[in-house]
């Protein structure tokens, strides 16, 4: 029987792969030999990062969690739902890459601030990755038509685990563009390993289905160097 930590894998599998393409992608345009790069609410891309990339210092940045600790790495505690102004942030950096998936969906913050944060923490040319759920993907149009609401309940006690707000592509690169990023690169893939024969189906159409009705959003944004 598969642990908790594989079965996440397996299901993300296809997503870590592209994430790390795209990270590799953003290393090999900073042309440092010894690149910086923070993860941002650090899970498996952590390790999955240092055993890609020996040649970066990794640090890690959210709510600290020893299993993803990055070997070597510096960790910054913060609450990122408390990135609203200035002083509240951390002065960390400047680092050339920043990695953060499965994050901003969990957040209860204005996506804006959380893009100002980190804009403010890469280098001129330095590049963010962003990884985060489709508002608007075919699964959820199919529930929303059938009468049911595809986002989660607000819980009692709130952990986490709960997306409080989920965005489209359109939504995030409006957001950056107005925090003084530009966008380099978007891709929306369908990256959830569901099983079952309804999943295979579901797959089946999403490969059909127009690019913006996909699942997941990776998103890459660069700080300008003038």
């Amino acid at each position: 029987m598969l642990s908790s930590d594989e079965l996440y894998l397996e299901f993300h599998k296809d997503r870590y792969r592209l994430l790390l393409g795209k990270a590799g992608v953003s290393l090999s345009r900073c042309g440092s030999s010894s690149p910086g790069i923070l993860v941002v609410g650090s899970s498996h891309e952590t390790l999955l990062m240092a055993e890609r990339f020996p040649e970066a210092r990794i640090d890690t940045l959210g709510a600290y969690d020893p299993r993803y600790a990055a070997p070597g790495g510096i960790h910054y505690e913060m609450d990122l739902n408390l990135c609203r102004t200035r002083a509240d942030c951390p002065a960390i950096g400047p680092y050339d890459v920043v990695i953060m998936a499965e994050v901003i969906e969990h957040l209860q913050t204005s996506p804006r601030a959380v893009l100002r944060f980190l804009r403010g923490v890469l280098r001129p040319g330095g590049e963010a990755v962003l990884q985060t759920p489709n508002a608007a993907s075919l699964a959820k149009r199919w529930n929303l038509l059938a009468g049911r609401n595809p986002f989660m309940m607000i819980p009692d006690l709130p952990d986490t685990s709960q997306h409080w707000r989920e965005y489209t592509a359109g939504e995030l690169v409006a957001a950056a563009r107005q925090e003084g990023f530009e966008p380099v690169d978007l891709s929306i893939d369908n990256c959830y390993r569901h099983e079952g024969r309804r999943a295979r189906f579901y797959l089946i159409a999403g490969r059909m289905a127009p690019r913006a009705l996909r699942d997941c959003i990776t998103l890459t944004l660069r700080v300008p160097r003038a």
